[in-house]
């Protein structure tokens, strides 16, 4: 071999530790952004389905408030129209027999 053959052999291999580790730092940088990127993604997914799920199950719950209320009002009308239908009864009632004395 010749003296520059032997030179650079001597030399890249003299470097290449340093190349080495290099490459197994790049590596563990990208395996760590990969793994968060991965979480960060099925995170936004779970959250997302969640958040779905939470506001369905807010809406539901609202309708049927609404729906309850809607049938308190209109039990609450019944009842007042009963009332008022009987006291008018009564008052008539009362009104006669006074009529007839």
């Amino acid at each position: 071999m010749s003296q520059e053959k032997i030179d650079a052999y001597k030399k890249e291999k003299s470097e290449r530790k340093e190349r080495i580790a290099k490459q197994k730092k790049r590596n563990k940088i990208i395996k760590i952004t990969s793994i968060v990127a991965c979480v960060a993604i099925v995170a936004t997914i779970a959250g997302s389905i969640i958040w779905n799920r939470v506001n369905a199950t807010n809406a539901a719950a609202e309708t049927a408030a609404a729906t309850e209320a809607t049938t308190e009002v209109t039990e609450d009308t019944t009842v007042a129209e009963d009332s008022t239908t009987e006291a008018a009864a009564t008052e008539t009632e009362e009104t006669t027999e006074t009529a007839a004395n």
